[in-house]
C-alpha cells in the first residue's frame, strides 16, 4: 500500500484518498536498565510504515504517529513509567475510529507494540459490533511471528526486556542499548501480570530472561518475521472484511 504520515498535508492525504488508517500503540515504561522508556514506542515508528508498505493490497494508508503512553499498570513503580487507564484507552479507540470514520475512512488498524493493552480487544469488538461491520482491527505485532523464529533463543520468547526485545533493538537502534543489562531468569507467565506488577514478579529488575545473550544478529529476522506476518494478518483480515461486509 501506499503509505502517508503526519508529514504530509490535509490535502495530500484527502488527495490520495486513504481506506485504512494505522494507529501504533506504544509506551512510556520501564524496560529495566538497558533498555529506554520509550522502546514499545520506538519499536513502533520504526516498523509500523514498513508494515503497511508490506501489505499487498491497492490504495493507500494513513499512518498515525505512535501514542507513546498506553495501558502500563502492569510496570508502575518505576520512575518514568506513565499509563492511561483500561477506560481512557476505551475512549482513545472510540474517538480514533471517529476521527477517521466520518471523513470515509473504511477502517483503522490499532496496533498494540505494547502487549500490556489488553483492553483493545474487547473495545474493537464493542465497537465492531456497534458499527455493524469491522471496522476496527486489533494487530499485536508479536502474535504474528512463528514459533520457529524464537528457536535461536536460547529460552524463547521472554516477555519483557530479555534476549528477544533486546536483539530486536540492537538490530533497530543500537545507539540506544545500554551495556549494563542483568540477567534475570525468574519464572515469569504473561498472565500473571494480571495480579502482581512486574517490579513484583522481577525482583525489582525490570525484566525477565536473558538480555546478555542479545545480539543484533538475533534481533534482524524478528524484525522481519513481525513486518511480514503482520502484513500478512492485514492482508486475511481486509479479504474477509470484502467478503463478509456485514459483523
Amino acid at each position: 500500500m501506499e503509505v502517508l504520515t503526519d508529514l504530509n498535508t490535509a490535502f495530500e492525504v484527502e488527495a490520495a484518498k486513504p481506506e485504512l488508517a494505522f494507529l501504533p500503540l506504544g509506551a512510556t515504561e520501564q524496560h529495566s536498565r538497558h533498555l529506554p522508556i520509550g522502546t514499545d514506542t520506538i519499536t513502533g515508528e520504526l516498523l509500523s510504515a514498513d508494515i503497511l508498505s508490506a501489505v499487498d493490497r491497492p490504495g493507500a494508508a494513513l499512518l498515525l504517529r505512535t501514542l507513546p503512553i498506553s495501558s502500563s499498570m502492569e510496570n508502575t513503580g518505576f520512575v518514568g513509567t506513565m499509563l492511561f487507564t483500561p477506560m481512557t484507552m476505551r475512549g482513545i479507540v472510540r474517538d480514533a475510529w471517529q476521527s477517521v470514520s466520518r471523513v470515509g475512512i473504511r477502517w483503522l488498524v490499532v496496533a498494540a507494540w505494547h502487549g500490556g493493552n489488553f483492553i483493545v480487544k474487547p473495545v474493537v469488538r464493542e465497537q465492531n459490533w456497534e458499527i455493524g461491520r469491522c471496522g476496527v482491527i486489533y494487530l499485536n505485532p508479536w502474535e504474528h511471528v512463528p514459533e520457529e523464529a524464537f528457536e535461536g533463543f536460547a529460552t524463547g520468547f521472554e516477555v519483557h526486556s530479555g534476549d528477544v526485545e533486546t536483539s530486536l533493538m540492537l538490530a533497530l537502534c543500537p545507539e540506544h542499548v545500554r551495556d549494563n543489562c542483568r540477567d534475570n531468569p525468574v519464572p515469569f507467565k504473561a498472565i500473571w501480570q494480571d495480579m502482581f506488577s512486574m517490579k513484583t514478579l522481577s525482583g525489582g529488575e525490570g525484566n525477565a530472561g536473558s538480555p546478555s545473550r542479545a545480539t543484533a544478529q538475533k534481533g534482524r529476522p524478528i524484525a522481519r518475521a513481525i513486518v511480514e506476518g503482520s502484513a500478512r494478518y492485514i492482508e486475511e483480515v481486509l479479504k474477509m472484511a470484502d467478503q463478509y461486509p456485514q459483523y
